[in-house]
């Protein structure tokens, strides 16, 4: 082949990759590639904050956490509360239903009261039979129930900021399961009552615990459009 046809061969080959179209980098406009950076560099922050506050929260106590306890406290609780009942001398040993029932209140001023709904039931028909339930239906309900008891002395009154934030989110999950209208009118407040039965010990055990069930009916909370997010 003469040099020409080189020539040609080359400008061939040149004009085919310039004929490709432009990779990744090339596709996103400059304010596309600015606004993607921003959202890695916000993302990356919340990131590394939320691990610094579980690690605070989760540490011993030290001068930082001390510090910044009731920061570190109202980003935790509720939603990222840290359980270890699996590996505690006492777990959980008894079954616990929750129900609840709402006020509604009608196109016409009326005010009607639902009947009772075993939120747990329902729960449990989500779980059963299902291979991969989902970590709400299993553990959402049964912690901040639990998380709730733990916060409330013996008359229901709540005990600090953990009580409160503890009404607030069994509040809302009421609130979301029930959801917002019911018998064709808006949901203004909710009331629950739950069952504690203590689960029988095996035979061989010499224990001998009372096992009669127990129950406990909360005041009716009000709720808002807030709750139903």
């Amino acid at each position: 082949m003469g040099e020409s046809g080189l020539q040609d061969a080359a400008l061939r080959e040149q004009a085919a990759i310039d004929a490709l179209p432009p990779g990744p980098s090339g596709s996103l406009s400059l304010p596309s590639r600015l606004i993607l950076a921003a959202v890695i560099v916000v993302v990356t922050m919340a990131i590394v904050v939320h691990l610094l506050l579980v690690f605070l929260y989760l540490a011993p106590p030290n001068a930082i956490s001390r510090q910044y306890r009731e920061l570190v406290n109202g980003y935790i609780y509720p939603e990222f509360d840290q359980n270890w009942k699996l590996f505690a001398p006492n777990p959980l040993q008894g079954n616990i239903t929750v129900h609840a029932r709402a006020e509604v209140r009608t196109p016409d001023g009326s005010r009607r009261t639902t009947d009772w709904v075993s939120l747990t039931a329902k729960d449990i028909g989500r779980i059963r039979n299902n291979p991969a339930p989902s970590h709400a239906y299993q553990n959402l309900l049964r912690q901040a129930w639990d998380f709730y008891t733990k916060t409330h002395d013996a008359k229901g009154m709540a005990i600090g900021l953990r009580g409160e934030l503890s009404e607030a989110y069994v509040r809302r999950i009421t609130a979301n399961r029930l959801g917002p209208r019911r018998l064709g009118g808006q949901v203004v407040k909710v009331q629950i009552y739950s069952m504690y039965t203590p689960i029988s010990p095996p035979a061989w055990s010499d224990e001998s615990p009372d096992t009669r069930t127990t129950y406990q009916t909360l005041p009716w909370w009000p709720v808002s459009k807030e709750d139903f997010r």
